[in-house]
């Protein structure tokens, strides 16, 4: 072979031996910035769920103090016509009873 083919050769395997190099770096790169953007991501969906999560909590204690309000009139609108129930049928009872003496009594 001759000198000059030597020298391509020997320039030619740098070229490739630098190209190497280069593709390497540039991959690395590549992989950072793919990791880089990755957790960025990753954060930047911790926080959306975060968010999502206390506005979903926000709604349950809010439809949980309708519900507990709701529950609390019920239960008040209950009592109160229980006791009406009891009040009407104790006036009854004592009519009853009052009846009962009176004709006992006469």
């Amino acid at each position: 072979m001759s000198r000059e083919a030597i020298l391509k050769i020997r320039d030619a395997e740098f070229r490739a031996a630098e190209a190497i190099a280069n593709a390497k770096a540039d991959a690395q790169r590549m992989r950072e910035d793919a990791v880089r953007e990755g957790e960025a991501l990753c954060r930047a969906a911790e926080e959306e769920t975060l968010l999502q999560r206390e506005e979903m909590m926000r709604q349950l204690r809010e439809k949980a103090e309708e519900l507990t309000t709701l529950t609390a009139q019920q239960a008040r609108e209950e009592a109160d016509q229980i006791s009406k129930d009891v009040k009407m049928r104790r006036r009854i009872a004592e009519k009853i009873i009052i009846r009962g003496l009176d004709t006992k009594c006469r």
